[in-house]
């Protein structure tokens, strides 16, 4: 297959046959739609899905961010469908705001929130009748903008939450206190930090339920912090997990000390089942009455009835939690079976923190499964010896009749992905589907015999499908993207290399759209952490059409030395590429976004090799950035201290650290011409930091521009018109110093 004269050349049966083809464009990116499944029916048969494209998120007031009171705009089309026959139903005629779409237990009804003017209002539709159903909502009570939304085992009643009458008035008034002022204190004596406290205002609510059948509210309780509602046992009871943080907590982003509860929605009674507790996560049987989480490698469990909770594992007169050599198993819960009876658990022996920094000196994981009624344990499957051959496991389901487990599979190696199921009484692992395909978003319906998923060649738009258990039944569900058929778009391939530790290492390489081969071409690597899958990037293609090579490198991040990982890491990559022949190692170029900008920056102050450089909303200074950005609480002092950032401790600890990691100091290093973008809303990396890199380039008399969109945000513009004008800029930008001939 070739493209000769805009013509797309397909050789069948010894015939040709001419295709008109373009060129991808920056129009195309707000063309591509994507899907989301929203909920699936117990049996599998009607899939609750929206639709929607770039275009569809609307102008959002960046201004407001951290105003608890304000609902971000965005449109989605409501399909429903048939996932036997593959028929759809639209629910409405043009695209709306909707959100937490839910099926009754018997698939008859669909229960969602629709904007209305400033808020939420519950609405129903029956599936049979097609008939829309609005209920009116408790007067002064507003529906909660994050408020959950369920339904009782039997169908019966719907779960939400509320606001009270003067949660808005007092949220816009303190989120007003703290950006006009017009007199702003911050006092160190405070619990909480100012927009921590602000933000907490979204938790305040007020469940409630609502039956249809009766037309009739219930406000079982009063205002709380809430942090999560579901129903109990029947659906008679409420189980409430809130928030009792009496302070900030600068270990742990948006952490807080929380309390589970139980409330009976007859006697009105309320009992607490676990009290001042820090990150833990539940897993539940799927009638709610037992849940399970582990805790510093151990394993607990609790029923509902329980007065207190066991731990399953660790137990010091009989340590059953250990491998061969005596080695003390760390567990992880990750699911509970349908009835509560097991949980599944990963488990690997307690590694030190140098064995942890380095992938391929870690012992390979193990599942475990442990009787939540006995505390017996099984091993059940052991991952492969060799990490580098290692495929990754993530959980899909358990079945409902408890026989298998199902995980999405992902080879280190290759493109060779898929779902795979376990027996859990041989311990035997066999594959359901697998290739080089990219199959993600895997559900299983609650009946178990029902799998929807997406599927892509890893080059073109994702599209959907459903299968049955045995997957004997594969269906294909939609054709989003259809229009992009005649579209000459990029071809990813896997690329493997060593950085200069000898770590083994892969990236990704999107080949320009009118790809030769032997010809060298420009080459933009685009840097963050790690990349591994493929997939249809809408943003590299307006790259890729217009001549250039992108590379997506991984790189091996060591705490406390990140800067020097992208050099070892991505330079690596580069080189790989062009002994492949593909880039041209005279035409190179690098960007990244946000950590990414980050990396770019402080890569051209350790090399010039990058005839051009694009920062957009990356930081500079590791100093001025870690007390920045207060909308985001503790976010800039934990992510050097404990994070992604990487440093390993406080600025007092480590500020060496701080000034090797901060790019602003190393100015004078900089060859690479820099194009910075910012966007002066950005409530996650302000635009400052742009701007003390511009000045010190420019007071230097270095090649830079400084790209500011008022009213961007985190990535520059959002408004489409300015979004295309940030791409046109950036193509200008590479054009300038890598297309000559």
């Amino acid at each position: 297959m070739g493209i000769i004269g805009g013509l797309l050349l397909i050789i069948q049966s010894g015939s040709l046959k001419a295709q008109e083809v373009s060129s991808y464009t920056i129009e195309d990116y707000f063309s591509v739609v994507s899907m989301k499944v929203e909920d699936i029916s117990h049996d599998g048969r009607w899939i609750a899905a929206t639709r929607s494209k770039r275009s569809d998120r609307g102008p959002q007031d960046y201004t407001r961010y951290g105003d608890p009171t304000y609902i971000a705009p965005f449109r989605v089309g409501v399909i429903i469908i048939d996932s036997i026959n593959g028929e759809q139903t639209e629910i409405f005629p043009e695209k709306r705001q909707v959100r937490a779409l839910t099926w009754s237990p018997d698939g008859s009804k669909l229960a969602f929130f629709m904007k209305e003017e400033k808020d939420y209002t519950l609405y129903i539709w029956h599936r049979e009748t097609e008939k829309l159903v609005r209920i009116p909502q408790v007067k002064n009570k507003p529906v909660a903008g994050n408020s959950p939304l369920a339904w009782s085992p039997d169908g019966g009643r719907l779960i939400l939450c509320m606001r009270s009458e003067k949660w808005t008035e007092t949220g816009r008034r303190l989120f007003k206190s703290l950006t006009e002022g017009p007199i702003i204190v911050h006092d160190g004596e405070d619990a909480f930090l100012p927009w921590d406290n602000l933000r907490n205002r979204r938790r305040l609510q007020i469940p409630a339920v609502y039956e249809p059948k009766a037309k009739k509210w219930i406000e079982p309780l009063s205002e709380k912090s809430l942090l999560s509602c579901r129903w109990a046992g029947n659906g008679d009871q409420l189980l409430l997990e809130y928030d009792i943080s009496e302070k900030t907590d600068y270990e742990v982003i948006g952490g807080t000390v929380n309390r589970l509860e139980i409330q009976d929605l007859k006697s009105g009674t309320s009992r607490i089942l676990l009290d001042s507790y820090k990150q833990r996560r539940f897993q539940w049987s799927v009638d709610n009455k037992r849940f399970a989480w582990s805790e510093k490698g151990d394993v607990f469990v609790m029923g509902i009835e329980d007065s207190e909770s066991r731990r399953l594992t660790g137990r010091e007169e009989e340590p059953e939690n250990a491998n061969d050599d005596g080695k003390r198993l760390d567990y992880s819960v990750l699911r509970m079976s349908f009835d509560g009876k097991w949980i599944l658990c990963s488990a690997a022996p307690k590694a030190d923190e140098a064995e942890q920094s380095y992938r391929n000196l870690t012992p390979p994981p193990q599942y475990w499964l442990v009787d939540a009624d006995t505390g017996s344990e099984r091993l059940l499957y052991t991952a492969d010896e060799n990490p580098d051959e290692r495929p990754e496991l993530k959980i899909v389901d358990w079945s409902p009749d408890g026989k298998t487990i199902y995980f999405q599979y992902s080879s280190p190696l290759r493109y060779d992905r898929g779902l795979v199921k376990l027996d859990v009484r041989s311990g035997n692992m066999k594959d359901i589907i697998r290739g080089d395909h990219l199959y993600r978003g895997w559900r299983m319906s609650r009946s178990g015999g029902v799998f929807v998923f997406s599927d892509s060649d890893g080059d073109f738009p994702e599209n959907w499908y459903s299968a049955d258990s045995g997957f004997s039944r594969v269906r294909k569900l939609t054709d989003l993207n259809s229009h992009m058929a005649k579209k000459m778009l990029s071809h990813t391939e896997l690329i493997h290399y060593r950085d200069a530790d000898g770590c083994k290492l892969s990236g990704v390489l999107y080949y320009p759209s009118n790809y030769q081969k032997g010809k060298r071409y420009p080459m933009i690597t685009e840097v963050y952490e790690r990349y591994f899958d493929n997939g249809f990037n809408p943003t590299l293609n307006i790259f890729t059409a217009a001549g250039y090579a992108v590379l997506h490198p991984s790189v091996h991040l060591e705490k406390g030395y990140p800067g020097e990982s992208w050099r070892k890491g991505a330079l690596a990559a580069v080189n790989k590429v062009i002994e492949m022949g593909v880039a041209d190692p005279d035409r190179l170029g690098i960007q990244g976004t946000s950590y990414g900008g980050y990396a770019t920056v402080l890569l051209i102050t350790q090399t010039d090799r990058f005839k051009a450089a694009v920062n957009n909303s990356g930081k500079v200074n590791m100093v001025s950035f870690y007390t920045q950005s207060p909308r985001l609480g503790v976010r800039n002092i934990h992510a050097p201290e404990r994070s992604q950032d990487r440093i390993g401790g406080t600025l007092w600890e480590f500020p060496e650290r701080y000034l090797d990691h901060s790019a602003i100091l190393n100015a004078d290093r900089i060859k690479t011409p820099l194009l910075c973008i910012t966007g002066d809303q950005d409530p996650n990396v302000e635009a400052k930091q742009s701007e003390e890199i511009f000045y010190a380039l420019r007071r230097l008399g270095k090649k830079v521009v400084w790209l500011r969109y008022h009213n961007g945000a985190h990535g520059g513009p959002h408004t489409e018109a300015e979004r295309k004008d940030m791409y046109r800029r950036m193509l200008e930008w590479y054009d300038k110093f890598l297309k000559f001939e």
